[in-house]
């Protein structure tokens, strides 16, 4: 395959030092420019929390639940020792007989 006059004669020109200077100049000008100016309206952050949340964040501390600290400690020796056993069915219907609003 044979090659073309004008492809092996090409000349290549970089762009040289003082054109990436000024490109750099110019960046940087245009960042402390766009730093400077403060945003006409900002947005304002905000939460809202459900009838659902509400009625959770009651039962935050472990005396809400009516669960002594005696039976805490037992439950925990009972994990610790792999002898804790509950019936997975009748725990999931109690959560979601409470998110319904049947009570416990």
């Amino acid at each position: 395959m044979a090659l073309c006059r004008e492809c092996i004669n090409m000349k290549i020109n970089g762009v040289g030092l003082g054109k990436v200077l000024q490109m750099y100049n110019n960046n940087s000008n245009n960042k402390n420019i766009s730093e400077n100016k403060t945003p006409e309206k900002s947005a304002k952050d905000s939460l809202e929390i459900s009838k659902l949340g509400k009625s959770l964040s009651a039962y935050s501390t472990e005396d809400n639940f009516g669960t002594s600290k005696a039976k805490i400690e037992e439950i925990k020796k009972q994990i610790e020792n792999g002898t804790y056993n509950r019936d997975s069915k009748l725990v999931a219907q109690k959560l979601l007989d409470h998110i319904k609003g049947k009570g416990v």
